[in-house]
């Protein structure tokens, strides 16, 4: 029989014969290939007829892809456009030469070819605690997680209950039997069945009571049979009470009471072991490091079970596991995290925990709804790990502000064996909390009471005390200094030196030691910029970096300080930056406003080319800007076109972006002395800033008394005239001959030019020459070299920075 005909739900054929296409110099038939999908209650299939060769085919965690030598037309709307529980997500690559397909994480995926066909059977992910094929058990205890791979919701099955014993000697389940619960869940001897025997309908047992005691003994109703109808049994042996396996996430139990008798066992079992048992006891001694709170122990053991090619069920716990060891460090990444990426169940409180933990840095908003569940969890954990999760969600709590979780987190610091009671971690997290309730006296109680501990929680006491007591008033930018210095080079290591840094250089830049800011700046960069713990030393570093350029914007002829800045630590800014460049643009600005343009265009060239969408456009713009200021309009043209996107700019951005985005535009055609297409640009634009454009463009090719009449409108408009509108309204008419209205506007604006670069030019325009005929007088001739005199000023001072 067909292996196809034995699917027995949901059969759907789907066949295309496709001629894969041979080279001009092959005289081969076509090939022929037929594509079959279908579904099966424990398994769904892919089969391939394929007359020239079988295709590669490479199986993994949560997908797979099958490959041809030649391009395929495949079917994929009818593959995509038919129901099936386990084969999804069918994509074309390869310009049609591959498939791709998604299956369930950690799927029990297999692969056989029978001459022309190829199978590719998806099977379920297998299960804690379960064979393959047998029944699920009812769900009983929904207090833990249970790893099953491939659940994309974390469902929660307690292992089945213990059989009745049966008439054979049970051997006792080992340590190692027992640290390997999905192995030894799969491995549980298969009991043989009894024969059947006829006999009188049993006596009615009594009612069960409501309440029964948690491990009962096995309760039997024994029938009358005769003696004839009863086989010989032998005597049965006494039974073993067996331990169940360890659940998955029972961590109480992985940790054990003996830390060196439970680690030399697994070490021994690690040795022993070989193939996919050896990947087994690799994860049980991950299960136990986790357990205990060793992070760099439990990553080594993951790196050393993923060398050993393991199976795809073995992949998706490896896979949990490090998520886990990431949340545990405060490193995880949420998009990327099967604890976020799975929906949890109300009733799965380990993965509450886990979610909050790996949450908590960077999305505590998300992480806080699951913080209740969380807490009560934890309270079964192991000492060290409960620590280590409960610091975790403080400290992003603190970070956050949210004083209401905070306190809930104290509590249970408080009362679970008085976590961090002992190393000044309770009294720096008491001293936030009062800090976020405006209880500036208790906090710096609680802090001064950490700081008496020369350790990690005590010196990051004496930076939030120092800070607190800056920020009340209590302490002096010097005095800061001191204490900053002295903790600085008294103690060095952990997270808590870049604190001290970034406050030190910030109380630097207050008091006006830029250089030394500066330096200080540049240390987080070189020292820790390449380290573990470098992005947090940089994100440390961005607050300084805030300092310093506001203090460098509101400090007149700071420009030299802003290019130091930019020459000597400008990998560390970007580093340091977010990701919309913001400190870089202010940078930037500050460069442009103190005549180093090329520096400023730069920067931001780098900083667009970072970023994407709106932000993109936003430094476009600031980018042309620049350019424009230095007389390079063609490249602003260039700028304003790369960074504009595929879409209109009526469609792409807000009405006042694409509208300054034009006056760019119009502003460097006018540049570059294109009038026409500077018009082009300007159609439909009003405003101060379109007119003056207009009116540049006039003066630009030379068309003076139009030009005199565009500036004439910008002189008599409601806002005060600028010099330049004034000075270029006063050149124009001259240039049309037009001595009425350059004696005008000398009347009228001279006073508005003095203390200008164009002061004094109304005046030499203004200077009428002698009638024709007549002789030059000596007035005429100095007053002739007085205007000269002038316009040589107002050039010489155009010209200047």
């Amino acid at each position: 029989m067909h292996p196809c005909r034995t699917l027995s739900i949901s059969l759907a054929l789907l066949s295309v014969t496709t001629a894969l296409t041979a080279p001009p110099a092959a005289a081969e038939a076509p090939a022929t290939i037929t594509v079959q999908t279908g579904d099966h209650a424990d398994f769904s299939r892919l089969a391939l007829v394929n007359a020239q060769g079988a295709p590669a085919v490479d199986v993994g965690s949560c997908g797979g892809r099958v490959a041809f030598s030649q391009a395929v037309p495949w079917p994929l709307e009818a593959l995509n456009g038919t129901y099936s529980r386990r084969l999804t997500g069918f994509q074309t690559g390869e310009e049609g030469r591959s498939l791709t397909m998604d299956w369930p994480c950690g799927a029990r995926v297999t692969v056989r070819r029978e001459r022309r066909i190829t199978f590719i059977d998806v099977a379920d992910p297998p299960r804690p605690a379960r064979k393959p094929g047998a029944p699920v058990p009812a769900p009983a205890d929904t207090t833990l997680l249970a790893e099953a791979p491939g659940a994309s919701v974390f469902p929660v099955i307690a292992p089945p209950p213990t059989p009745e014993p049966v008439p054979a000697q049970a051997a006792p389940v080992s340590l190692a039997e027992r640290l390997n619960p999905v192995a030894s869940a799969q491995a549980q001897p298969i009991v043989p069945a009894q024969p059947v025997v006829q006999a009188p309908p049993p006596v009615q047992p009594q009612p069960v009571a409501k309440a029964p005691p948690p491990r009962p003994e096995p309760v039997r109703t024994v029938a009358a049979v005769p003696p004839s109808a009863m086989p010989p049994v032998a005597a049965p042996a006494p039974a073993v009470q067996a331990d169940p396996p360890i659940r998955a996430f029972d961590l109480d139990a992985w940790a054990g009471d003996d830390y060196p008798a439970r680690k030399q066992h697994l070490e021994q079992r690690i040795a022993e072991s070989q193939g996919r048992t050896r990947v087994d006891a690799l994860l049980a001694m991950a299960r136990f490091t986790l357990a205990r709170a060793l992070p760099e122990e439990g990553r080594a053991a993951l790196d050393a079970a993923e060398s050993l090619m393991p199976g795809p069920d073995q992949r998706y716990e490896l896979r949990l596991l490090r998520d886990a060891f990431r949340a545990l460090d405060g490193t995880a990444d949420p998009d990327d995290s099967q604890f976020v990426r799975a929906q949890p169940t109300p009733a799965a409180a380990d993965h509450h925990v886990w979610r909050s933990a790996t949450l908590a840095p960077s999305r505590w908003t998300a992480a806080k709804s699951s913080l209740p569940i969380a807490l009560k969890r934890l309270l079964s954990y192991p000492a060290d790990l409960r620590g280590r999760l409960l610091t975790l969600l403080a400290e992003s709590a603190g970070e956050a502000a949210d004083g209401a979780s905070l306190n809930l987190i104290v509590l249970e610091m408080i009362t679970l064996d008085g976590i961090g009671s002992t190393d000044g971690r309770l009294d720096f997290f008491r001293g936030r909390l009062a800090e976020l309730h405006n209880e500036t006296a208790e906090a710096l109680t609680h802090y001064k009471r950490a700081a008496a501990l020369p350790n990690l929680y005590g010196h990051r006491a004496q930076v939030r005390s120092i800070e607190l007591r800056l920020a009340s008033g209590a302490l002096d930018d010097p005095g800061a200094i001191a204490e900053l210095e002295s903790l600085r080079y008294a103690w060095r290591g952990g997270d808590v030196e870049t604190d001290a840094l970034a406050a030190l250089g910030a109380a630097y830049t207050r008091a006006g030691r830029i250089d030394a800011a500066l330096d200080i700046f540049g240390l987080l960069g070189r020292r820790f910029g390449a380290t573990a713990r470098g992005q947090a030393a940089l994100t440390t570093g961005r607050g300084l970096l805030d300092a310093v350029i506001g203090h460098l914007e509101k400090t007149p002829g700071s420009v030299l300080d802003a290019l130091s800045l930019q020459v000597r630590y400008g990998r560390t800014v970007a580093l340091t930056d977010d990701d919309a460049g913001t400190q870089q643009r202010r940078l930037a600005r500050l460069l442009a406003r103190g005549g180093f343009t090329l520096e400023a265009a730069r920067l931001l060239h780098a900083v667009a080319e970072a970023t994407r969408g709106a932000e993109r456009a936003a430094v476009g713009l600031e980018l042309a800007r620049v350019l424009l200021d230095a007389g390079r309009g063609t490249e602003a043209l260039a700028v304003l076109d790369h960074t504009a996107g595929p879409a209109p700019d009526a469609q792409a951005a807000a009405p006042q972006t694409a509208k300054r985005r034009a006056l760019l535009r119009a502003e460097a055609f006018a540049t570059e002395g294109e009038a026409m297409r500077a018009f082009d640009a300007l159609r439909g634009l009003t405003g101060p800033e379109a007119a003056r454009i207009r009116a540049d463009s006039l003066f630009r090719a030379g068309e003076w008394p139009a030009a005199r009449a565009a500036y004439a409108e910008l002189l008599g408009g409601p806002d005060a005239p600028l010099p330049d509108d004034i000075a270029f309204h006063a050149l124009a008419a001259f240039r049309a001959g037009d001595d009425a209205a350059v004696a005008a506007a000398a009347e009228r604006h001279g006073k508005a030019l003095a203390g200008t670069r164009w002061a004094d030019l109304l005046d030499a325009l203004a200077v009428p020459p002698d009638p024709p005929g007549k002789p030059l007088s000596s007035a005429t001739v100095g007053g002739q070299l007085a205007a000269a005199d002038a316009l040589a000023g107002v050039l010489r001072r155009w010209k200047a920075p």
